[in-house]
């Protein structure tokens, strides 16, 4: 009879496994355009843009707000932010206004990022909620669109619209 080393049997059962058996768990991807809702300390609700970028193993996050203006729509980042990913958690550091602030965010159903956060001076813990665009839903245009299809408001220049 033919003896087997011991290393063997463990080994075959590990490659049969690893062959068959999905990973414990799939590596999770936060990049993309998401919508923002929540609510700050004064129980004011928002809505904003949400841009993730990955940099290597960190990634940017910026908070757009819209707002009308004489001029047009006006688009300003309120926040920015960068963040580090262990598993389904995005744990991000960000700069609003004159405050600094921490926000993590948990991978939840539909691919939304549920949050909590708060700023450097305040006690309250906020939530916040980031809903994932459909994929194409914002795309730089190749060229401007024609001008009949600009809404201009009645004393300000022709500007695009852009919604959110």
């Amino acid at each position: 009879m033919t003896r087997v080393p011991r290393f063997v049997l463990p080994l075959m059962v590990v490659a049969v496994m690893s062959a068959i058996a999905p990973p414990a768990f799939a590596e999770r991807t936060f990049e993309g355009i998401y919508i923002a809702s929540g609510a700050d300390s004064a129980g004011h609700t928002y809505r904003r843009a949400v841009e993730i970028e990955r940099d290597g193993d960190r990634y940017l996050v910026t908070w757009v707000s819209a707002r009308l203006a004489e001029e047009g729509l006006v688009l300003e980042p309120t926040w920015i932010g960068v963040g580090l990913a262990s598993d389904d958690t995005l744990s991000v550091s960000f700069v609003a206004a004159r405050a600094m602030g921490i926000m993590v965010y948990q991978f939840g159903p539909n691919g939304q990022l549920t949050g909590r956060w708060t700023l450097e001076d305040d006690e309250v813990i906020c939530t916040e909620t980031l809903t994932p665009l459909p994929d194409g839903s914002v795309s730089p245009a190749a060229e401007d669109p024609p001008q009949e299809q600009w809404r201009r408001p009645s004393s300000a220049p022709a500007v695009p619209v852009i919604a959110l």
